[in-house]
C-alpha cells in the first residue's frame, strides 16, 4: 500500500484545521440568538418600548406601543453590585395587582403571587461560572465628560424593541476583550480581571 503524497497530506491537514477552526468559532458564538421560552410571555417591547399613540374605533387616543419602563425598575441593583436581578413576583405585582387583570399572562403571574412562589424566569444572558463579571464596574465607569462608558443595550441589545429577549452579542472572551481594548474604555485585559 502506498503512502499518500505530500500534497494530499497537506490538504488533509488544512481541511482538519479548517474544520477545527469552524467548530471553535461555532462554539464561541453558541449563545448568540439564544431565546429561551419563558414561563410567562412577557413582551419587553410593550413594557420598555416607547409609547405609540393611535386612535381606536371610538376615536380615543390609546397607547399601542410601550410604557417606557426603565430596565432598572424591574432589574434592580446593577449599579450597586455584581448582579442585575431577575424580577421578583413582588416587583411584577407592584403594577399588576391593579393593571391588566384580564390578561392571561397577568393571571398566570397573579397565580404565582397567590401561591407565594417566584416566577421561574429562565436567565437569558448567562456567563460561565469561571467568568467574573461585575455589572456595577461596567455601569459606573464614566468617560472624561462624566457620561457612562457602557449602557445596558451595549451588551444586551435593544431589548425595548424585542418581544422575546434573545442574546444579541457573542458574549465570549474575544467579544469582551475587543471592548476592553478600546482606548476610550481604559479597561484591564489581564486574565485575573475576569478569571478569579
Amino acid at each position: 500500500m502506498s503512502r499518500p503524497s505530500m500534497s494530499v497530506r497537506i490538504l488533509i491537514l488544512v481541511g482538519g484545521m479548517a474544520a477545527a477552526g469552524s467548530l471553535a468559532f461555532a462554539l464561541s458564538n453558541a449563545r448568540r440568538g439564544y431565546e429561551p421560552r419563558q414561563p410567562i410571555l412577557f413582551k419587553h417591547s410593550r413594557m420598555a418600548g416607547p409609547p405609540v399613540m393611535v386612535k381606536n374605533d371610538k376615536g380615543e387616543m390609546v397607547n399601542a406601543g410601550g410604557f417606557n419602563i426603565p430596565c432598572l425598575y424591574c432589574h434592580t441593583m446593577p449599579y450597586k453590585g455584581r448582579h442585575s436581578t431577575v424580577p421578583s413576583t413582588a416587583v411584577c405585582m407592584n403594577c399588576h395587582s391593579t393593571v391588566g387583570l384580564n390578561r392571561e399572562w397577568v393571571l398566570k403571574m397573579k397565580d404565582y403571587w397567590e401561591r407565594g412562589e417566584p416566577i421561574p424566569w429562565v436567565k437569558v444572558h448567562d456567563l460561565p461560572d469561571f467568568v467574573y463579571y461585575d455589572h456595577s464596574a461596567h455601569l459606573n465607569a464614566k468617560n472624561e465628560k462624566g457620561e457612562p462608558k457602557v449602557a445596558c443595550k451595549d451588551c444586551h441589545g435593544e431589548v425595548e424593541k424585542m418581544d422575546v429577549v434573545r442574546v444579541q452579542n457573542a458574549f465570549n472572551m474575544q467579544w469582551c476583550l475587543d471592548c476592553h481594548r478600546k482606548k476610550e474604555m481604559a479597561a484591564p485585559t489581564d486574565c485575573v480581571a475576569c478569571h478569579r
